[in-house]
């Protein structure tokens, strides 16, 4: 059973507040003492006679809220019972009835009471669910629902009242229902809902913690074919072969998911950054990839982008306006980065403006609110970091490589006839606009210049981050993804990477527009990344055709074995074909089920704007023309 009333949305808020989105609670402390045990939590709070008036006055908002869940949850039953009473001859022969039935009694105990088996676990979770959608909550996560929910199904296995494929029907049915209404939970483009399940990953002790659940949702999805909700696959040494076959097998179907993200870096980035360790372990993503830690974060990590291409720009015309000069490339490389830091200044200022909604629904289930008497918009979650996303790293570290290459080591123009080029837009300079795109080293490529110059700019922004605390006195944190790369480009003029104005940017760590680079040495390239100073999220994107991954499938589990090892962060793989992407651009009713990734998730093809087909096609194809080259690896 699974409900949303989205005529809520119409209700007029107050817009000088920011709703908190992007985040999952604590759905197993839910599941394992109910809103009950929340409740007793609450009240022993309340008499702790040290407590000042906003303290008491928040917790008593927390009792109001519970209060309110449980009116809504006797409605829901109240209806049930209608339903039944509408035909009580029935009552044992019906199908129908027999399901309103067993709803009677699963809204009788949860979400008051924990759950008693996996059905309960999955019906709670979905009612906490909605609330938070209609609560006006948007990218909301699902956590690691294999991890969450397996005792429930390792107890109904012991009992005998469920076998693994009844929990196969009961996963399915959930998530069917969690797919309802993506049109309403949709956020930038329709598909962009936050729903990711993030399924496996590594125990403290080392040991795996994928379990028969973490198969079962994937071999679920594959076989319902949804883009949504999708998977997060984290990965470690001791990944199963099982898990990775499965994981080919999804993305052979064409799902766009899993994303793979490799515990042995994120957690140790984690770690180091000043999140407790147990904490760590249990991490999850807040939308797309953000590591995140569900149920304990207010971690509101896509706030903003950083666009590297800024300051380079405003160096250029400076250098222009003053009719000055730079003797040296290294001086040159020096100057961009004091631009970058006056630039970080100026994106931490602007984040350091917004003011979040009140939240008391998200403050029940986020770990330290109660014990902080804090709502969660004011800090009373255990992490409170903030986290920005960045665009343009490719076409900045290219056009920086143009510079050293053509201004300073050939001396075939200076750079205010760099600036001139860019402000004509490369009209009258065609040739140019080809040689800059194609020649000379590139991002993603496993070349030292191009991998120590990339380590610069990171360590640059994460040195400029350092310098601050947002509101709440906790650091930022930055990454080398965003969805960003379209709408930030629209209106940018064009760069010395090649790039004329407005085409997109580089997508996520992926080469800018020279496919002439292996999926290996993308990946050496990636794996030298320092991602302790940018692990808020750091995607390798390719491209692959279907035909080319099942022809080379275990060299290609290999490959991304050996990548992970290597140390690449995160991954996402598009199979595609490109005639079909075409064909379905034209006679988009032919293939309505046409799935592709898009950013961080995936979506119906023909559900996207014509800028993204593009871009997906135009990729499609210069991947298409490597494939042959990369049966080496």
């Amino acid at each position: 059973m699974y409900s949303i009333d989205t005529k809520i949305r119409t209700i007029p808020r107050d817009y000088h507040y920011t709703p908190i989105g992007n985040l999952t609670v604590h759905y197993a402390k839910l599941l394992n003492e109910g809103l009950m045990g929340i409740e007793e939590e609450i009240i022993e709070k309340l008499n702790d006679k040290n407590l000042d008036n906003s303290e008491t006055s928040f917790l008593n908002c927390l009792l109001n809220t519970l209060e309110s869940i449980t009116v809504l949850k006797d409605r829901q039953l109240h209806h049930l019972r209608q339903l039944q009473e509408k035909n009580p001859e029935n009552k044992g022969k019906d199908p129908e009835n027999k399901n309103i039935r067993r709803l009677i009694e699963i809204f009788s105990h949860i979400p008051l009471h924990p759950a008693r088996t996996l059905e309960e676990a999955l019906q709670t979770v979905l009612f906490i669910n909605s609330l938070i959608w209609m609560d006006g909550h948007s990218l909301v996560g699902l956590g690691r629902l294999d991890n969450v929910l397996y005792p429930f199904l390792e107890k109904d296995l012991s009992t005998g009242l469920l076998g693994l494929d009844e929990a196969k029907d009961l996963i399915i049915g959930f998530l069917r229902s969690l797919n309802k209404y993506y049109e309403y939970k949709s956020n930038a483009l329709l598909g962009d809902t936050g729903q990711v399940i993030v399924l496996g990953g590594k125990n403290p002790d080392g040991t795996d913690s994928t379990n028969p659940l973490t198969l079962i949702f994937m071999e679920a999805l594959k076989d319902l074919r949804l883009p949504d909700p999708k998977i997060v696959l984290r990965v470690h040494d001791n990944t199963p072969e099982e898990v990775w076959d499965m994981a080919l097998r999804c993305l052979e179907a064409g799902l766009g998911y899993p994303l793979f993200t490799n515990d042995e870096v994120i957690i140790n980035s984690l770690i180091n950054f000043g999140y407790r360790e147990e904490d760590s372990f249990d991490y999850a993503t807040s939308a797309c990839w953000e590591p995140f830690i569900p149920g304990k974060s207010l971690d509101q990590n896509n706030l903003t982008d950083i666009n590297f291409l800024t300051p380079l720009m405003r160096l250029l015309k400076s250098v222009h306006e003053e009719k000055g000069n730079i003797s040296e490339f290294k001086r040159f490389l020096g100057s961009y980065k004091i631009y970058l830091a006056e630039y970080i200044e100026e994106v931490v200022e602007s984040v350091d403006k917004v003011d979040f909604e009140p939240a008391p629904l998200l403050s029940l289930l986020v770990d330290d609110c109660i014990v902080e008497c804090k709502d969660i918009s004011q800090g009373g979650a255990r992490y409170n970091y903030y986290g920005l996303l960045s665009v343009g790293m490719g076409n900045t570290i290219n056009a920086l490589l143009n510079i050293k290459r053509m201004v300073y080591d050939e001396e075939r123009i200076d750079l205010k006839g760099v600036y001139k080029v860019l402000e004509g837009n490369f009209e009258s300079d065609e040739k140019l606009r080809y040689e800059l795109s194609n020649k000379g080293f590139k991002y993603g490529m496993d070349e030292d210049l191009v991998m120590d110059l990339t380590n610069e700019l990171i360590n640059s922004v994460q040195l400029s981050l350092d310098n601050f605390r947002n509101k709440f006195g906790f650091k930022y944190k930055f990454g080398l993804s965003s969805p960003g790369f379209i709408t930030n480009s629209l209106y940018f003029p064009a760069s010395f990477d090649g790039r004329s104005h407005g085409e997109p940017f580089g997508v996520h760590i992926s080469p800018v527009d020279n496919y002439n680079i292996s999926y290996t040495t993308i990946s050496n390239f990636a794996s030298a990344l320092n991602y302790d100073k940018a692990f808020n999220g750091g995607v390798v994107d390719i491209i692959a055709e279907k035909s080319f991954i099942k022809s080379i499938k275990d060299k290609f589990i290999d490959y991304l074995k050996v990548s992970f090892k290597e140390g690449v962060m995160q991954l996402q793989i598009n199979v595609l074909n490109p005639e079909i992407l075409i064909k379905a651009k034209e006679d988009p009713d032919s293939f309505p089920n046409l799935i592709v990734r898009v950013w961080g998730f995936s979506a119906y093809f023909k559900d996207l704007p014509e800028k993204y087909q593009d871009l997906i096609i135009k990729r499609a194809l210069q991947y298409e023309s490597q494939n042959h080259q990369y049966t080496t690896i």
